[in-house]
């Protein structure tokens, strides 16, 4: 693919060590800007979403090697090129691959800010504005999930904030744990999660020493969602068996058909056994910003914990992650606190309680708190609710033109922003063996995810489900596209299927 960026060629040399000479990097800055931002301008269909090439031809582009000698500046600004030419293009209008797409440019600027300051968030001694920003936007966000008495944390993902919460609710469960570990402690903690989760819950549980096997699994009711007969059962099952329940994970947006469990159901069982209940709103908790959305989370209030990735749905650069706990302050800084004194004298110019550090695992943390906070303001909440609205604007869209199709099959009907369907081509819909279509959309799915990445036309996830043969996994954001672009996307995808099920049948 030929490079859109300006170039390079015509400008005098650029001398290799940047700090010596101050007008050559601001040469440097000013043309590395420039083409970041001609990078973010939207891009049309026609262009690439990739520029695939297979590793070993991609290495051979990028000249990795690092010598002994400084390159000029010229070359790195190439490099640069050549960089962002072979990347996924994740802002453009056909990537749909994953659970983030575009970033916001204002976030984005914002995350600049920060790196440029270089703060670290451990005490308001070197990160002031940002701890109280950070604090701000923990006790907002806390507050529309429904909690009070708001604690919480930023963390590098939502696996991180994900097991942040399993490790304040062993402390609460399990104090003796942080000092004496899990030897002597005589008993078997077990958590429950659905079948549907994220894996961050299985190996949360590995990080803490608990093993896989103290994760059980919860069934899930046709629709996709956790079922509370089941989660009940399998509890009481544990008792027997002689383990210690204790943590219960829920999710607001499953990761594939992004379902949003029974809350009110699951919290009222979480209470009677007297078990710590988490929902992980990675990434289905967006939907608390809108008014048309916000039903999906009823009984959100009665969790202990929340987390949610706003670099998903919200398009704030990755990463943007965060936990909150309800109703127990204090108890995340004593779950993980160890007082270094280097760090979190106690005799301050100010309130040590700003001094947030000793209850992140991490020591140096990332600001991450002020790219929410810049979009969030530059918004304002109607603003926030627009980019949800529009997500599930485009989600509607999408059903609505697969309904039209007699070659396309929706798997469920979405509570989120996630449209997994089948496209199967009038040849394959004939085949009245049910086992040997379902091995043929199985074999066609990576086929024509092939074709995709080749061409560089859409990047579209695809995978099994339990029984369920292999399944497109449309993610729609934030982008709001005509009907003809979706109507282009959906053709595309029934192109590639119809030429390379000639490719299955044959083989």
């Amino acid at each position: 693919m030929t490079s859109t960026h300006p170039t390079l060629r015509e400008e005098p040399r650029l001398d290799s060590i940047p700090h010596r000479n101050e007008e050559q990097l601001e040469q440097f800055s000013r043309k590395l800007t420039d083409m970041l931002f001609t990078y973010m301008i939207p891009t049309k269909a026609e262009t690439k979403v990739v520029d695939f090439l297979h590793p070993d031809d991609l290495k051979k582009k990028l000249e990795l090697a690092i010598e002994n000698d400084p390159v000029g500046l010229e070359n790195i600004l190439k490099g640069c090129d050549t960089t962002i030419q072979y990347s996924v293009n994740t802002g453009h209008q056909s990537f749909f691959n994953q659970l983030f797409a575009k970033v916001d440019v204002i976030s984005l600027l914002g995350d600049w800010l920060t790196s440029t300051l270089n703060a670290s968030m451990y005490t308001y001694e070197v990160a002031p504005v940002f701890v109280l920003m950070e604090q701000y936007m923990i006790e907002k966000i806390g507050s529309l999930v429904g909690f009070t008495n708001i604690d919480g944390i930023f963390a590098p993902g939502g696996s991180m904030s994900n097991l942040y919460s399993l490790l304040v609710a062993r402390e609460q469960a399990f104090p003796e744990i942080k000092k004496k570990g899990l030897v002597n402690l005589g008993k078997q903690p077990v958590v429950f999660t659905s079948a549907h989760s994220h894996y961050s819950i299985t190996k949360g549980c590995i990080l803490l020493g608990l093993g896989m096997d103290s994760c059980i699994s919860v069934k899930c009711l046709p629709n996709g969602c956790m079922d509370p007969s089941d989660l009940k059962a399998k509890i009481e099952q544990s008792k027997k068996d002689g383990q210690t329940p204790f943590y219960v994970n829920a999710t607001a947006g499953t990761t594939v058909f992004g379902c949003f469990d029974p809350f009110t159901e699951i919290g009222e069982i979480c209470k009677e056994n007297k078990l710590w209940m988490h929902i992980d709103g990675a990434w289905g908790g967006s939907v608390m910003l809108s008014r048309n959305t916000r039903h999906l989370m009823k009984g959100s209030e009665l969790a202990d914990s929340f987390t949610w990735n706003p670099h998903k749905m919200m398009g704030v650069p990755l990463q943007c992650s965060l936990v909150v706990i309800n109703n127990k302050k204090g108890l995340m800084n004593q779950a993980i606190s160890t007082k270094a004194g280097y760090l979190f004298q106690q005799d301050k110019l100010y309130p040590i309680e700003y001094d947030t550090g000793d209850k992140a695992y991490q020591c140096g943390r990332k600001v991450d708190a002020f790219k929410l906070w810049i979009l969030w303001k530059a918004r304002g909440d109607l603003g926030m609710e627009k980019v949800v609205d529009s997500a599930f604007a485009f989600k509607d869209l999408m059903i609505n033109e697969i309904k039209k199709r007699d070659n396309f099959k929706l798997v469920t009907d979405p509570q989120c922003t996630n449209v997994c369907f089948w496209c199967i081509p009038e040849k394959l819909r004939s085949l009245e063996d049910e086992e040997s279509r379902n091995e043929i959309l199985n074999k066609l799915a990576p086929l024509v995810k092939n074709e995709m990445q080749r061409h560089g036309t859409t990047l579209v996830g695809y995978q099994q489900l339990g029984e369920l043969p292999n399944f497109w996994r449309m993610i729609c954001i934030s982008a709001t596209p005509e009907q003809e672009d979706v109507v282009w996307l959906l053709d595309l995808i029934e192109k590639y299927s119809t030429e390379c099920l000639e490719i299955c049948m044959s083989g």
